[in-house]
């Protein structure tokens, strides 16, 4: 049972290299997701991350702790190679559950997804 009631999740992609310079840029891509979202769940799509370094741990760490405050779930998946070693060595799926692929994710949640929060979306 969820911790936090969904009604369905937010999809929010990240690509790229994130490090000092891109990082709060994802955190701010995450959160604003959300807030124009009337879903409770998010996913963070990192499969098309090249490069990944504890900037990104941090910024990921950041949106987790604003979201688990208002009461939203946020979950990882499908992290690139370079992704998967910070997130492993750091040991982050002690926290925030980390899912293999981004439909695992998405079928957790029930209500399908809405990618309509996302900048730029309708």
């Amino acid at each position: 049972m969820e911790r936090f009631p969904c009604g369905g999740p937010t999809l929010v992609p990240v690509e790229g290299e994130i490090d000092i310079a891109t990082a709060d840029a994802m955190r701010e891509l995450i959160l604003l997701a959300a807030e124009r979202s009337l879903r409770g769940c998010v996913v963070v799509d990192l499969s098309r991350v090249g490069f990944f370094d504890a900037s990104g741990v941090r910024a990921l760490l950041t949106a987790y702790r604003v979201l688990t405050a208002q009461g939203r779930h946020m979950v990882l998946a499908e992290p690139s190679a370079p992704a998967r070693r910070t997130l492993d060595a750091l040991r982050i799926h002690d926290l925030i559950d980390v899912y293999p692929i981004v439909e695992m994710a998405l079928a957790h949640f029930p209500g399908g997804v809405d990618d309509r929060s996302l900048p730029g979306g309708d």
